[in-house]
């Protein structure tokens, strides 16, 4: 059934999409504090720090169903550092006033509610601390926590989530294996703790849970689920972007299928014909010329010069990423060459062992800030470097390839980033504009086309490459210019051919290394570190889906216990 779940809840959140209204609350939460810590016996002492904004209602409260079996107590409340008192016949009916400075709980047919009163309209810092018995349980092949901790359905939802959990022993990556569902963000083992945070606010259909396995007897669970390491793993990612899976369809389902089938079918035939027709009309609107076809028209056409200059370098990554060029990795390595120029870096060798002795590379950095007139997003890519390098200044190609393993997210979010900010450029300076195209009667469509002035730019983009790849042209250049080397070996860095460049240089001009910033090793070593980066950057990515640590999922989270519901009534 899992399979035909999957297609009605597809047509349920189209027709939910049209046809409800967004509601607002006024209640704000702006950031959610967990730290659990977790007992010998598998009982985890939970401490929610909430910063509110609250202007309705008269209480808050938190659902604590499904909890498998498991009791809560020592559950206390205080607001900014004053604790709430205790009161053992909670009344929902009671006034903002007489909740006012008290807390209690509050029994349902499927659990409880841990309840406080909302105190006066405005800021409050709620710290809510409680012990559940039995979040830790033992498998048959292990241990394993399966929480959930905070559900977003009809809850004030937080904009930021830090997470710390700890326990009696060091959770290390050879005992530990952490998953986080429900929001993004991510989740790492760092000394001994399991550590994570939200990128996005919680949404209303989000949650945030926790799974650890332990693979080796770390606590004394009371306890027992009749459940593998695997099955409760396997139960979790369910509908989790961690994978994805399929199971066998009932015959019901296979002709309810057939019918969504056959109306999709018919979608689809729909599409094509758009997709076809719009294509022509943005044909016949002579779009901006990208790819092979923009080579091909510059084939053989040369220009002599830096073709940018009027800005810093990261303005035209969207064109040279339209004819595949200009990289992430590309940019980074031009970057590194420029800050070699600049003196902000130098690279050294440093020879280490007694017996067996061995070359490290190494860039020292000569500062930990650049100047703030230079370039906002290069200032980022700098930070990679010194957060990477530690306090020693000191950077290494296994520090930036732990660090990439670590925040691959960080570098997601700059690779867009450079994206973003040069197509905005290009566009606000004029040298792409948009247009719209009509087509089947009332559809249009927005064709990007370069003015006169951008298309002069793409073609001396490419035609600077034609240049730097004709290395019987590079020769022509006088001694006078040899100043200008640099530049040109950081704007080949962008087409990822400055090896190439750099060996016929070493060529026809040696003394070049003598007057430069930049050495043959610079651009080597500079290779280096960009592979381990990028080594780094995929370990991190595919560490999620392995439980050790890294980005969360949205979906999935099946199989948890505990509740997380509630908000303000």
């Amino acid at each position: 059934m899992i399979a035909m779940k999957k297609i009605v809840v597809a047509w349920l959140t189209l027709a939910l999409f049209f046809g409800l209204a967004t509601v607002v609350s006024a209640n704000e939460m702006e950031t959610l504090d967990l730290e659990i810590e977790l007992h010998p016996d598998g009982s985890g002492t939970v401490t929610e720090t909430r910063d509110m904004t609250l202007d309705e209602g008269t209480e808050m409260y938190i659902v604590m169903e499904n909890l498998g079996g498991a009791r809560i107590t020592d559950f206390q409340v205080s607001d900014a550092g004053e604790p709430l008192t205790f009161v053992e016949d909670w009344d929902l009916d009671w006034s903002r006033e007489q909740k006012a400075g008290k807390y209690g709980i509050v029994e349902t047919d499927n659990g409880q509610e841990l309840v406080w009163g909302i105190g006066a309209y405005g800021q409050h810092l709620y710290t809510v601390t409680y012990t559940l018995t039995d979040m830790v349980r033992q498998l048959e092949d292990g241990q394993g926590m399966n929480w959930r901790f905070f559900n977003g359905s009809g809850n004030i939802n937080p904009e930021k989530v830090s997470i710390v959990v700890s326990g009696p022993v060091a959770f290390t990556a050879e005992n530990t294996k952490i998953w986080g569902f429900g929001f993004e963000g991510e989740v790492y083992l760092q000394d001994g703790d399991l550590v994570g945070w939200s990128n996005e606010p919680i949404r209303d259909n989000g949650h945030i849970t926790l799974l650890m396995q332990f693979t080796e007897p770390l606590f004394s669970p009371t306890s027992n689920q009749e459940l593998t390491l695997s099955e409760q793993e396997a139960k979790a990612k369910e509908n989790s972007s961690y994978n994805s899976g399929s199971q066998g369809m009932s015959p019901t389902d296979i002709v309810l299928a057939i019918v969504f089938g056959s109306v999709a079918l018919l979608i689809v035939a729909f599409i094509v014909m758009v997709v076809v027709l719009r294509r022509r009309a943005v044909k016949k609107a002579e779009p901006l010329v990208v790819g092979k076809n923009r080579e091909q028209m510059n084939e053989g056409a040369y220009y002599r010069e830096v073709p940018y200059t009027k800005g810093p370098m990261k303005n035209v990554h969207f064109l040279l990423q339209e004819v595949n060029m200009g990289s992430f990795e590309d940019y980074f390595s031009a970057y590194i060459l420029k800050w070699l120029k600049e003196g902000h870096i130098t690279h050294r060798t440093e020879t280490t062992g007694k017996i067996f002795k061995r070359d490290n590379d190494q860039f020292v950095l000569a500062t930990t800030k650049l100047a703030k007139d230079v370039d906002a997003l290069e200032r980022r890519f700098f930070n990679v470097v010194v957060e990477a390098a530690g306090d020693d200044g000191v950077l290494e190609d296994d520090e930036i390839k732990k660090w990439s393993k670590t925040n691959y997210k960080t570098l997601e979010t700059l690779k867009s980033d450079l994206k973003t900010t040069s197509k905005k450029y290009l566009f606000a300076e004029g040298y792409l504009y948009r247009q719209e195209v009509k087509f089947m009667g009332g559809l249009t469509a927005m064709v990007t086309k370069g003015t006169e002035e951008g298309e002069k730019l793409f073609d001396h983009l490419v035609q600077f490459r034609n240049y730097l790849k004709d290395f019987s042209l590079l020769d022509e250049r006088v001694v006078k210019e040899v100043s200008l080397w640099e530049d040109l070996l950081i704007w080949a860095s962008l087409y990822g051919i400055t090896e190439e460049v750099a060996k016929q240089l070493e060529t026809f001009y040696p003394e070049f290394i003598e007057q430069s910033q930049i050495s043959f090793t610079d651009i080597y070593v500079a290779h280096l570190f960009i592979s381990s980066m990028n080594s780094g950057y995929s370990s991190g990515v595919s560490a999620a889906s392995r439980g050790g640590g890294g980005g969360t999922s949205f979906g999935g989270g099946g199989g948890s216990f505990g509740g997380g519901g509630g908000g303000a009534r």
